[in-house]
């Protein structure tokens, strides 16, 4: 919105505004033009720019689309699918955009001017497609000119019958757009633009543009958060499931409630024609069964792994606590102690555990079946299988070395690969993916019967707004790249995550603010990053232990208060080691 305030605001004396066309009306879903080509394939990459190459180097001037396309290596290509691409990869600058149509308002003479090989009719209709109706344009390749030495500005002049200083030229480049204009006399601004890196690759250049070039004011903080953290990891591990998909074509897909259920919404809109199914399990429903078992080991690894009362522990498997045990406290973290085993035998157990079978029947799921999850350890796969007597092939979004120990090869596959730096991000920020991409319900805590049909019951919740908020911003990312020139492109796993990594690391103040008061549940309701005004822990240390503690977010939460420029990602990371 800035940018359209000083467009306006610059153009206000000036009769008429002209404007460069790529990357300042125009942009391209990729980091760069040569990455356009890479498209299409790395031999037509290639051959393309030898052939410009080529070209420049015998010519003095522009060049223009048909010469390119004369050159000996280009005999085998048609210039139309160039040209078809360029059409597609093109959308509009929106704040650019939003200033043009208020000048058009206000009566002003606009014009686009670009040193380019493509023909005008195609950049006119580049320039149509993306919503702007200007009043003529001059084009480098139609007049063997180019902006840079001025003569393309001079050219522009004569034929308008416009001088100089009733102009206003607008350019990205300081070199061709600012310099090319002044050795003309006419006045030019610079648009501000992102620098871009120059380490990128092509799939995480084309993320980063194509997230860039779509980010607008209409959207909510929210929606924002979703558009450019979630949309990029849900299309790519929905791309890899689908892969994973036809490699097993007799398999049913399952997507575990309630942590896949985005995962599962996207993955309906990449691949409308399959069907899929949505288990409504949770471990903590399965543990009556478990306990009527009197299987101490699978009861165990399917508790949460922290700090809790007897009472916590009886309530998470639907059992009645002795009460020698209620304000008891076990250690969940260090595994199976001989305290944890002497309460599970002491539990005494519901009548549940006939429905928690009844509904793993009547849902279907099969030997080879495919079982999404978020992942960690696979516990909730290993539940299943043992409940089932079936072997499942576990796909999950993430996993840790216990995949390794309790499941072999084909039994799971893991889609993220994370350095070490990357694993402790990516972990520190695991409860916060898993309520950001799940079902904002209750979690299933057992099942009714009713007749033959099973319902599911479930802990109370409040719906959060920002939830809502941010899985819409994921959705509309898969929908806007389903309809882009990139909808075919598949990027690694380290481009999905990158920015949800960014996120965890260096989160803004508007992100913390957005998501610190959220809550996640793992055997009790924990906030993100919450933390009390800084005076209340100097007053009292012991609050600031347990508060970080508690924290799930422990690098929003110094941040949130603290709220200086520290490096609290390094801090972090140094306080993990």
């Amino acid at each position: 919105m800035n940018i359209t305030i000083k467009i306006i605001r610059r153009a206000a004396p000036y009769k008429a505004v002209a404007f460069d066309v790529f990357d300042t009306l125009l942009k391209r879903d990729v980091a760069k033009p040569t990455d356009l080509f890479a498209l299409c394939g790395e031999e037509f990459a290639r051959a393309r720019v030898q052939a410009e190459t080529e070209v420049r180097a015998a010519i003095h001037g522009e060049v223009t689309l048909a010469q390119i396309y004369a050159q000996p290596c280009m005999k085998a290509y048609d210039p139309a699918q160039e040209c078809a691409m360029e059409m597609d990869a093109v959308v509009p600058n929106l704040p650019v955009l939003a200033a043009v149509r208020t000048l058009q308002a206000q009566g002003k003479r606009l014009y686009y001017i670009s040193d380019m090989y493509l023909p005008p009719e195609q950049i006119s209709a580049m320039l149509k497609k993306c919503g702007y109706e200007l009043d003529g344009g001059f084009v480098s390749c139609s007049y063997g000119i180019q902006k840079r030495s001025g003569g393309l500005f001079r050219r522009f002049l004569r034929e308008t019958g416009l001088k100089a200083g009733q102009v206003l030229f607008i350019g990205d480049s300081w070199r061709a757009d600012v310099m090319g204009a002044a050795l003309a006399g006419i006045p030019a601004w610079h648009l501000p633009v992102m620098e871009k890196k120059t380490e990128e690759t092509l799939e995480s250049g084309a993320v980063r543009s194509f997230i860039e070039n779509r980010i607008s004011g209409d959207m909510t903080r929210a929606g924002k958060l979703g558009f450019s953290v979630l949309g990029p990891l849900e299309i790519g591990f929905c791309r890899w499931l689908h892969q994973r998909r036809l490699q097993h074509p007799e398999a049913r897909i399952f997507f575990l409630a309630r942590d896949m259920y985005l995962t599962r919404e996207i993955y309906g809109m990449l691949y409308p024609e399959e069907t899929t199914e949505y288990l409504q399990v949770s471990r903590r429903s399965l543990c009556p069964v478990l306990l009527a078992e009197g299987n101490d080991s699978l009861l165990a690894a399917a508790l949460p792994r922290q700090i809790l009362t007897g009472q916590q522990i009886a309530d998470y498997c639907g059992a009645l606590c002795p009460p020698e045990y209620s304000e008891k406290k076990f250690d969940l973290k260090k595994g199976t102690s001989a305290d944890l085993r002497t309460l599970l035998n002491a539990l005494q157990a519901n009548k549940n555990a006939s429905l928690v079978l009844g509904y793993l029947q009547n849902a279907g799921i099969r030997q080879g079946d495919i079982l999404v999850d978020i992942g960690s350890g696979g516990t909730t796969q290993m539940l299943l299988e043992h409940l089932c007597s079936i072997k499942l092939y576990g796909l999950q979004l993430s996993g840790d070395e216990r995949l390794q120990e309790r499941l072999s090869s084909d039994r799971v596959g893991v889609y993220l690969s994370l350095s070490q730096k990357e694993a402790l991000l990516y972990w520190a920020g695991q409860p916060i993916l898993e309520r950001l991409i799940s079902e904002d319900i209750g979690s299933v805590s057992g099942y009714r019967k009713q007749e033959t049909t099973f319902t599911v019951r479930r802990e109370t919740q409040e719906p959060e707004k920002v939830i809502e908020e941010i899985q819409g911003g994921a959705k509309a990312f898969a929908h806007a790249w389903q309809a882009s020139v990139l909808k075919n492109l598949v990027f690694s796993p380290k481009t999905a995550i990158h920015p949800f990594l960014q996120l965890m690391g260096n989160p803004t103040q508007e992100q913390l603010e957005l998501m610190g008061p959220l809550t996640v549940e793992d055997g009790g309701t924990y906030t993100l990053a919450v933390p009390r005004p800084l005076h209340v822990y100097l007053c009292n240390p012991n609050a600031a232990v347990r508060d970080f503690r508690d924290a799930r977010w422990k690098i929003g939460f110094m941040k949130r208060l603290l709220r200086w420029p520290l490096p609290y990602e390094r801090i972090y990371l140094a306080m993990k080691k």
